[in-house]
């Protein structure tokens, strides 16, 4: 079960990556160079299994989502695309917060 728990964490914080640096790409800006650090200490943390990390970043990403999601709401037809990450930051808070192989992964 750990196992697992390792690889979803692994591919969230691969994923979260990932994200950043295509933000980064397609809008250079220093947030997007500072989330893509925080991704980057996120990952170290999560499979270093600092304690709780996992609902840090769960909470980070649903706060990011509800910051967001009026905006690309209301902007559909242009912003589809930041939409969809939203959804996949939700899922991924799902996974990190109440997977029960996350939560085996964690306690140590």
């Amino acid at each position: 079960m750990a196992e697992t728990g390792k690889k979803w964490v692994f591919g969230i914080g691969l994923y979260l990556i990932v994200k950043s640096v295509l933000n980064l790409i397609l809008g250079f800006s220093a947030s997007n160079l500072i989330m893509l650090i925080v991704s980057v200490v996120a990952l170290v943390l999560m499979l270093s299994r600092v304690p709780y990390i996992n609902y840090i970043v769960a909470v980070f990403l649903v706060i990011m989502f509800l910051m967001h999601v009026g905006d690309n709401i209301s902007n559909f037809r242009g912003q589809w695309f930041y939409l969809l990450e939203g959804l996949l930051d939700l899922g991924a808070a799902a996974v990190l917060a109440f997977e029960k192989n996350v939560k085996a992964f964690f306690r140590k």
